[in-house]
């Protein structure tokens, strides 16, 4: 049995690398530094988890800490310091990014709607070149002009493996920013010339999006950055269990997919 109760967080964190863990590990604590809510118990013990070995433990007191931030914390005090439930924490993030709530029912589809605000924020700092080069990177068609509607509904309507490399781009401009380093990415996912645009104007335009968010409270440092990254790592999740030709739900044990017949053992998506 999962030592993370919360339903919505339990397959993605258990899953997840100890890389992509170690990621929120150092949101959460701050590379280590710790943070005023964040006991040092906890804080030395997750530090030490990344360093060495993270196991089902400390990826459940990721989960309880990152729930812990998204409640008030006098409300925390009333739920005996647990924290809220994720999606309610998800719903949190959603509105105050600017997302509305017609998704909450499905974390993944609210993840990427935060995460597709956040391009919708940064395109307008880009050129109309770089917004080409940025859109082609994630697998979709930019035509220049384009109002943030129409960039809203392109991003929306990409498939599996095109959400998996948008999540992963803006997931890794995010971190990169704040702990000085990107994603681990899903091997065969092709986005070298994703995150190859990331080290110009395009990257830059993307980690501007703290100017655009509202920051200051120490909550939405945490959680902003860690829905972000969850999302990205819930993208690469959903990835894994989908054929890498036509893009239908696999059977995890399965050789070949029952749709299309490609052999699945030859994938890379660790």
């Amino acid at each position: 049995m999962s030592m993370i109760q919360d339903s919505d967080l339990a397959d993605v964190l258990t899953s997840a690398s100890n890389d992509d863990i170690g990621l929120l590990i150092d949101v959460i604590t701050d590379s280590g530094k710790g943070r005023i809510s964040l006991s040092s118990p906890v804080c030395q013990q997750l530090s030490a988890a990344k360093a060495h070995e993270i196991t089902e433990y400390e990826r459940g007191l990721v989960a309880e800490e990152l729930t812990r931030f998204g409640g008030n914390s006098l409300m925390n005090i009333f739920r005996g310091g647990s924290g809220v439930p994720y999606k309610e924490l998800l719903g949190d993030v959603a509105s105050h990014v600017g997302v509305g709530k017609s998704s909450l029912d499905d974390c993944a589809k609210m993840e990427m709607a935060i995460i597709v605000k956040v391009v919708e924020q940064s395109v307008g700092r880009m050129s109309e070149e770089d917004k080409a080069t940025f859109f082609e990177s994630v697998g979709a068609s930019y035509r220049p002009g384009m109002v943030p509607g129409a960039l809203a509904t392109l991003l929306t309507g990409l498939g599996a493996s095109g959400s998996y490399r948008l999540a992963a781009v803006v997931a890794s401009a995010t971190m990169s920013s704040l702990v000085g380093r990107g994603v681990m990415l899903a091997g065969g996912a092709g986005l070298g010339r994703g995150l190859a645009v990331l080290a110009g104007p395009v990257g830059w335009a993307i980690t501007g999006l703290w100017t655009a968010f509202d920051l200051a409270s120490p909550a939405y440092r945490v959680t902003v950055p860690c829905v972000i990254q969850i999302g990205h790592m819930r993208q690469k999740m959903l990835l894994a269990k989908t054929c890498p030709a036509c893009a239908k739900p696999i059977e995890t044990a399965g050789r070949f997919c029952g749709n299309c017949g490609t052999r699945l053992a030859e994938r890379s998506l660790t």
